[in-house]
């Protein structure tokens, strides 16, 4: 299941922005355009959906947490508005979560108003708190209208319960706020139907990658990489098609061989041990420490999309970091393939033209983005159609099209 249309309103740089998401989704820009404010964008739908708007769940998620006044977009007509995000799925059904701030002018708290849709008929689901009131005042109403013609009734019944009738027009007060309860649970289980599910911002470094931090905030996997080391684990104890694939597609870099998973956790330090083929096989294997950054990131990438414990929809930013730019765009081929296989929806941000030469923009299913500021500063974004051979030329590569300056997305300025 997958978000087929995000359309976001007042959230930091973005001022009114619609995209059309597919499965897999690149974007390009300069830096400061808002990449990354799309990304945060759909971590704060998915954080509320899930009700939990504190601080330090959205930072768990990946999002630049600042001052709700800089949450929302500064620019005059909207600096007063709430932000407002709708996530369509590819069935139709569609969220929409309207966040502002109240309490405090020191100590501002999120509140938050959802509602429930169905395209392309738009039956509005009300929020939880909006179903409850009315459906309260109505069905007592009711009752007290059928007491009063059931009065006869209501005196059996009390003199066999030998309960007093206030108690027992109380007692089905209790069971139609019971029945409104429920109605909530309904509405809130149709907001996680919405496939944000899990929605975070991966942004590994090498930090927590080279020491095997063993668990952050989130499970399994850390937005830097916490807890890579237990993944591991699980996919080479529980999954051998999984750890296969890992290895096979590890191979991307021309020296490695193999790796081995350290099982015992109650070891002070926690390791992977790599197997280089160009060293002799009398030599010890070498560890996680020794290995290049690059190695690192892939190790990363491919247990993140291989895993089924990993979320469903997520993002990575500059996914090209300390790769050769040729492994760029192979490692994009890869993980495009291996997200459609796995059935997971990505969004990647990179600034490495080469990357793009991975991608098939013939494929519906694989998308590119160009992310810029308009004249008015506010964020927009376009998106790349797969480019067409001029007669009998060979159409350009996106990597080449992307350095002149013919998708757009670089500075002009200098």
């Amino acid at each position: 299941m997958t978000v087929n249309r995000v359309h976001i309103k007042n959230f930091k740089s973005i001022v009114d922005l619609s995209l059309d998401l597919a499965p897999i989704n690149v974007f390009i820009g300069e830096n400061g355009s808002g990449k990354s404010n799309i990304l945060e964008a759909l971590a704060f739908a998915a954080a509320a959906a899930a009700n939990k708007l504190d601080n330090e769940f959205l930072v768990s998620r990946g999002i630049r947490v600042t001052d709700p006044r800089f949450m929302r977009s500064a620019f005059a007509e909207t600096s007063e508005d709430a932000i407002s995000i709708d996530v369509e799925d590819e069935r139709g059904l569609c969220a929409t979560f309207e966040i502002n701030t109240f309490g405090d002018a020191f100590y501002p708290k999120w509140q938050l108003r959802r509602s429930f849709d169905v395209h392309p008929d738009l039956v509005s689901v009300p929020s939880k708190d909006e179903w409850a009131k009315p459906l309260v005042e109505k069905s007592l109403a009711d009752i007290k209208s059928k007491i009063a013609s059931l009065e006869a009734s209501i005196v059996d019944l009390q003199a066999a319960a030998k309960m007093p009738a206030s108690l027992l027009t109380e007692r089905v007060k209790e069971l139609i706020l019971r029945a409104v309860a429920s109605i909530g649970s309904l509405v809130d289980r149709h907001y996680k139907e919405i496939p944000l599910g899990d929605f975070i911002i991966y942004s590994p470094e090498i930090s927590a990658l080279r020491t095997f931090e063993r668990e952050g905030q989130i499970l399994p996997l850390g937005i830097r990489g916490e807890g890579l080391l237990k993944l591991l684990r699980v996919l080479a104890a529980e999954d051998k098609e999984s750890w296969q694939a890992l290895q096979s597609n590890l191979s991307l870099l021309d020296w490695f061989s193999g790796i081995d998973i350290d099982h015992d956790s109650s070891l002070p330090e926690q390791s992977v041990r790599l197997r280089d083929r160009f060293v002799a096989t009398t030599q010890p294997a070498f560890d996680q420490r020794s290995a290049n950054e690059g190695f690192l990131y892939l190790l990363f990438f491919f247990a993140l999309i291989l895993s089924k414990t990993t979320p469903r929809f997520f993002a990575i930013e500059n996914v090209d970091t300390s790769l050769n730019p040729k492994a760029c765009g192979e490692l994009m081929r890869r993980l495009a393939s291996l997200a459609l296989e796995h059935q997971k929806q990505i969004l990647f941000t990179t600034h490495n033209p080469s990357l793009l030469d991975g991608l098939n923009l013939h494929d519906d299913q694989q998308r590119l983005f160009v992310v810029f500021r308009n004249r008015d500063g506010h964020t927009s974004a376009r998106r790349i159609m797969p480019p067409q051979p001029v007669g009998d030329e060979l159409p350009m590569r996106l990597s080449e099209a992307f350095t002149r300056g013919l998708l757009g997305g670089i500075p002009q300025n200098f």
